[in-house]
């Protein structure tokens, strides 16, 4: 969720998002992402034979917005609307 729409919600409704933790290059960081996001995130990285890590990693490379959450949900959709086609 993009981080002025997350800004909006009630405190409650941001808690709600769980934290996946990731390690980004080697870096631990910290992910607010939908389940569905996640474990979509996961068998996409199962797919292509590569850790969820590094699948973030890359992710995180070749992002052009200043939040990886978004980055890695622009990612997740653009990847399943392309296995649609």
């Amino acid at each position: 969720m993009d981080e002025r729409i997350l800004a909006a919600l009630p405190h409650d409704e941001r808690e709600r998002l769980p934290l996946c933790t990731v390690y980004v290059d080697g870096h631990r960081t910290t992910v607010r992402l939908e389940p569905i996001i996640w474990d979509a995130l996961q068998k996409m990285a199962n797919e292509q034979k590569v850790s969820v890590h590094q699948l973030v990693s890359d992710i995180d490379r070749q992002r052009t917005t200043r939040n990886l959450s978004s980055a890695i949900r622009t990612y997740v959709v653009a990847a399943l609307l392309a296995k649609a086609r």
